[in-house]
């Protein structure tokens, strides 16, 4: 009979320390499920440029970022677009040339001083003349309707000066009068205006290509700095390794050596 129990507790024992292993062993599959897991997710958002491609086409069209309902920040498209200093192909353009620098293999490229000076000066010398040899594309010209709206605001801002200096000299004030002698002035020369104004609305746009040139560079460039001597492999190396040692995975068996000896 005695026997009999002690068999019992035996094969009682035995199944609870089997249950207790089969416990551990899922408890560490999953936990190592979820540090590959995790080490997958680190090294996708480390290598993810989407976020800064987006910033980069925002800014390019000019949007805004500003709090909605719940306070969150969120673009909005600029409310006058003839603000609006690059075309819709120059924006697609550049937002091309952003994604052939700004992206995973060039992150995981190895580039040492020498190479990344040279693709710096190449980007810049590249870009600077394709800017300006399709300018006329690339940046944003004012309308016919822009420049007579523009046309409209100067004359009706010459007449108010008139108006003030005959107010002022305490001089009759005739507004209908003063604005034929002043439309009288101007109408032989309302096609030169127009086109004087579309000239000076271009230009106004072309000064602005200094500080997107620079802020692009800044961009590009930071991003092959990243991968200067690989510095960016060997971040995600060293991040699995500790994780590694972290995680408690099991080691090699030691090999034997002559003789069962270890080495």
């Amino acid at each position: 009979m005695e026997d009999t129990y002690d068999e019992l507790a035996n094969q009682v024992g035995l199944n609870q320390a089997a249950q207790q292993n089969s416990l551990v062993a899922n408890q560490t599959k999953q936990l190592q499920y979820q540090m590959e897991e995790g080490e997958k997710n680190l090294a996708e958002a480390q290598l993810d440029c989407e976020d800064t491609l987006t910033k980069i086409y925002h800014l390019l069209k000019q949007d805004v970022l500003k709090p909605n309902e719940d306070g969150i920040l969120e673009w909005k498209e600029i409310i006058d677009k003839k603000k609006r200093v690059l075309t819709s192909e120059g924006v697609d353009k550049i937002m091309q040339i952003m994604q052939s620098y700004i992206n995973k293999e060039t992150l995981l490229s190895n580039f040492d001083d020498k190479m990344i000076a040279r693709r710096m000066l190449e980007f810049s010398l590249s870009f600077n003349a394709l800017m300006f040899m399709k300018y006329e594309i690339y940046f944003r010209t004012p309308s016919l309707e822009e420049c007579q709206e523009i046309l409209q605001f100067r004359i009706d801002e010459k007449v108010k000066r008139k108006i003030m200096n005959l107010d002022l000299m305490k001089r009759v004030v005739d507004k209908e009068r003063i604005t034929q002698e002043v439309l009288s002035e101007i109408e032989p020369h309302i096609e030169y205006e127009m086109i004087k104004i579309k000239s000076e609305q271009t230009k106004l746009n072309l000064r602005e290509f200094e500080m997107i040139f620079t802020q692009l560079k800044a961009l590009v460039e930071s991003t092959h700095n990243r991968a200067w001597k690989g510095e960016e492999r060997g971040s995600l190396r060293r991040h699995f390794n500790i994780s590694e040692v972290i995680g408690g995975r099991p080691q090699q068996p030691e090999k034997k050596g002559f003789f069962g000896g270890f080495k």
